[in-house]
């Protein structure tokens, strides 16, 4: 694919994450130019991010210790994927539909959000998240199609049943989690504003 089959593809086939301050977010799974596969891929906006960028370091630059910490933020944190290297890209298994991570509810405690994923056999497994809501795994032989039910700030467990959240259950719990993810910033996406 080339880069304006990819951006025809992201916008005519994937349901973007929209957020305020990096705009529209599109989840795939991409093959790169020397084979690599890898299921999941947020592309954004390239222009958005530099923008981004100049005005947290305008905004920061008399403030020292804030503007290395930003900095520090956009040039080595996260895993970067550049645009030359995709071949194409697909629907990734690990990227949930919009309509199911909006009935994901608030921070369950600090730096983490809990939840239990109901499918359509009636089998029940939990889930939790530090701030990563952008892929999450999958119980094999399931796909997010299965799923018709999330409750927000409750654990399960086969010996116990669903229960509300505590340190405790989740110690006893291995729930599932959010996938790591590249970023892929695309020339000319727009701002998905």
């Amino acid at each position: 694919m080339t880069l304006d089959e990819i951006r025809t593809f992201l916008v005519n086939n994937v349901e973007p994450l929209t957020d305020k301050i990096y705009g529209n977010r599109y989840r795939v799974a991409a093959h790169l130019k020397d084979g690599t596969y890898l299921p999941c891929v947020v592309i954004q906006s390239k222009q958005q991010q530099v923008e981004l960028a100049l005005r947290r370091f305008d905004e920061l630059s008399s403030k020292p210790s804030q503007y290395k910490s930003v900095v520090e933020s956009f040039v080595s944190s996260g895993s970067k994927l550049s645009e030359y290297h995709l071949r194409d890209v697909e629907l990734s298994p690990f990227a949930w539909p919009a309509e199911l991570m909006r009935s994901i509810h608030g921070e369950t405690t600090m730096g983490w959000t809990a939840f239990v994923v109901e499918m359509k056999d009636g089998t029940r497994h939990s889930y939790g998240t530090s701030f990563n809501f952008e892929f999450f795994e999958l119980p094999p032989g399931y796909s997010h199609s299965d799923i018709v039910k999330i409750r927000s700030g409750v654990l399960y467990s086969s010996a116990r049943g669903v229960e509300a959240f505590s340190i405790e259950g989740l110690r006893q719990t291995k729930p599932y989690t959010d996938k790591p993810f590249f970023t892929c910033y695309l020339t000319a996406l727009g701002s998905g504003r």
